[in-house]
């Protein structure tokens, strides 16, 4: 009788057993070299992804280390890419059928795009005052205690309720902050920034904390606030804690901050001020992380936003926590969200959007309610961002995203693009376009992207009417706000907008040719096979002779030599086997252009299972075989531009304070390689 063995993964090792022994695997083929930098921007290296868990990520360097690096430590482009590599292997947003008298709507994949002026916004509903800046603020217990960490358990599996008033949020009209480029106070690669955050008009503060290991001395947390009009910086705290900014409640002039960090971003209290905005700040009420001081890895505030001046809702250590401060209250918790993909909150902060898995679910937020929830049909997690009209969301992955109106329960806009969208942040520059976590801006009447802005070594963009505003940290730390769009890109925008279905090369109903190279027999039939579902789902239709042609070519790569290290039983032995991994790549042509091309490799999977008898390179071997099923897991875009008009999609680049266009020959490169 044949037996089947499983053991499990630690610390990112790979292992195999067979009868109660294993081995972990050394090293893992596969992934393409990029370069990689650090939160501060000031350190980088070129180097290919060999493994990813939760908090670090294994990486081999082109000069042949191994390095492990904690996620926490990496820019945030580099956050970004990670969460894109976690691609759907189907289309959540395939299929649907119209509704009735919805011809304003941006079509189901694979339509075509009709004239309209925009997203209609729902009907206006009066609503009660429930929000927690509503609510009379709770006295103080103390200027110092402890906060919990458990009670009132929200399920975000369960049955919505309709026992909550429901109706659009909208967001309040604000007025832009004037274009600036204010130098910050100098900072070095061990210096962690934090916001910038609106306190007042035109006014940001930015947070800059020091924790070096080996230098205790050095330790230190301040505050500056910066006006854009002036050019002005004042540093209004400077105390030995390193510390972070998280949030602040403009019409209670409350600003939220933890301080006392560690090394690793960690411990603190949360601590209340007043009068940061003034330059005169004042600390009301100290609060404790629920397990600080505990053995083992101290708490870590991941993401924060205040709901009142009173009122907040923290990530820690992946767990939603909804506290009232100056009670010491939990009013209600979720497990297991993802600070990479935060909530969002509506307008007036009344409903919040808490992203999970494959849904998206709506909460009524001072109480924790469960009003609505949307399966997206894929397991990863997407970034969302309330609509300014408070009544629908947009939901981004990979290279998908939908707008749901939530209130109606129905897409009202989707499509699957050429560029990769990343998940979080999304900002909405006006009703029908958004910028997503990877820069490009999606424009829902065209249903594709139209502009792309790089950020490079910055902290997360804030959107202030049709200003972005950020920490640029390169070459020196500096607060930027810039116009977006920007007077090129609006030109460009125009240019698009007016050229119609003509300017696509490839649309729903094109007609597209299939090419299989590298493979005969069954292994090309079944390439052709899977490419052919993957086009239809695009809306093209097969034909054997077509100006674009889906070529798909399966090779082989590089022989690796993987090393195990046996496991159980006390042992240390060691075992080597070897692997020529079988590679799989599309590209999508038109002429001698390639106008999108997508790669994969095949690798052993981080649980390797030995049949009774196996050799570790038996195993091994089992994976060294074509995947058709790639093709058929791709998600095409249903819409590619013409070159002329590709070229007018355009891609600007923050430096040295303001936008640098980028030529289209470089941009068009770079697509290539996306």
């Amino acid at each position: 009788m044949r037996a089947r063995v499983c053991v499990a993964v630690a610390w990112g090792l790979w292992a195999v057993g067979l009868a109660g022994q294993g081995f972990s695997l050394e090293g893992e083929a596969g992934g393409e070299a990029r370069t990689w930098a650090d939160a501060s921007g000031k350190f980088s290296v070129r180097a290919t992804l060999r493994e990813k868990n939760e908090t670090v990520v294994t990486l081999v360097t082109a000069d042949g280390r191994v390095v492990e690096v904690p996620i926490a430590r990496l820019s945030e482009a580099d956050k970004t890419y990670l969460a894109s590599l976690e691609t759907p292997e189907d289309n959540p947003f395939a299929g649907g059928v119209p509704l009735a008298g919805m011809t304003d709507l941006v079509p189901q994949v694979g339509g075509t795009p009709t004239a309209r002026p925009g997203i209609a916004s729902p009907a206006v509903v009066e609503l009660p005052s429930n929000t927690l800046a509503d609510r009379r603020e709770s006295a103080s217990v103390g200027p110092t205690m402890a906060l919990p960490g458990a009670g009132n358990a929200i399920n975000l599996m369960g049955e919505p309720t309709e026992d909550v008033a429901l109706g659009p949020d909208p967001f309040p009209a604000v007025s832009s902050v004037p274009a600036a480029a204010v130098p910050l106070p100098p900072t070095d690669a061990y210096d962690k920034l934090g916001g910038p955050i609106l306190v007042a008009d035109n006014r940001f503060v930015v947070s800059i904390g020091r924790n070096k290991s080996g230098s205790p001395e050095e330790t230190r947390g301040r505050l500056a606030v910066v006006g854009l009009a002036k050019g002005s910086v004042d540093v209004v705290w400077d105390k030995p804690q390193a510390l972070k900014v998280l949030g602040h409640h403009q019409p209670t002039g409350r600003t939220l901050i933890v301080d006392a960090l560690d090394q690793f971003q960690r411990a603190g209290e949360l601590v209340m001020l007043e009068g940061v905005a003034e330059g005169t700040p004042r600390e009301l009420y100290r609060r404790a992380l629920p397990g600080l001081g505990k053995a083992g890895f101290q708490p870590m505030v991941e993401w924060a936003q205040m709901l009142s001046g009173s009122h907040i809702a923290a990530i820690v250590d992946g767990q939603l926590l909804v506290w009232d401060l100056p009670a010491a209250q939990l009013l209600y918790s979720i497990a297991n969200v993802r600070a990479t993909e935060p909530p969002a909150f509506s307008g007036s902060q009344r409903y919040m959007a808490v992203p999970h898995g494959g849904s998206v679910s709506i909460l009524e937020t001072a109480t924790g309610a469960l009003v609505r929830t949307f399966e997206t049909g894929q397991s990863v997690t997407a970034g969302v961002a309330f609509h300014p009209n408070g009544g629908f969301v947009a939901v981004c992955s990979s290279n998908q995203y939908l707008v749901w109106d939530w209130l109606e329960d129905r897409v009202v806009s989707q499509a699957v693009t050429t560029d990769q969208l990343g998940s979080f942040p999304i900002a909405w520059l006006n009703p029908t376009q958004f910028r997503t976590a990877l820069g490009s801006v999606i424009d829902l009447d065209l249903g594709m992207p139209v502009w792309k802005y790089h950020l490079g070594a910055a902290a997360s963009p804030h959107l202030i009417g049709n200003t972005l505003v950020t920490v640029a940290t390169s070459p020196k730390a500096t607060l930027v706000a810039l116009a977006v769009p920007h007077p090129a890109a609006e030109q460009a925008m125009k240019k698009l907008m007016g050229a119609g279905d003509e300017a696509m090369l490839v649309r729903p109903g094109s007609k597209v040719a299939i090419a299989v190279e590298g493979v005969t027999g069954d292994d090309a039939t079944a390439v052709e096979q899977a490419l052919a579902a993957a086009a239809e789902k695009a809306g093209w239709k097969v034909s054997r002779r077509a100006p674009v042609t889906l070529v798909a070519r399966i090779g082989r790569g590089e022989q690796q030599q993987l090393n195990y290290r046996m496991m159980g039983s006390g042992s240390r032995n060691t075992s080597t086997a070897t692997l020529t991994p079988f590679t799989a790549d599309l590209e999508i042509r038109s002429g001698q252009g390639v106008l999108w091309q997508r790669s994969s490799t095949n690798h052993v999977p981080s649980l390797l299972r030995l049949e009774e008898g196996e050799t570790v390179q038996d195993a091994v071997t089992r994976y060294e075989k074509p995947d058709p099923g790639f093709f058929g897991r791709l998600q095409l875009p249903p819409r590619i531009p013409k070159p002329d008009v590709a070229d007018q999609i355009g891609m600007s680049s923050l430096s040295n304070g303001t936008w640098m266009d980028i030529p289209a020959e470089i941009r068009n490169r770079n697509r290539a390689r996306e």
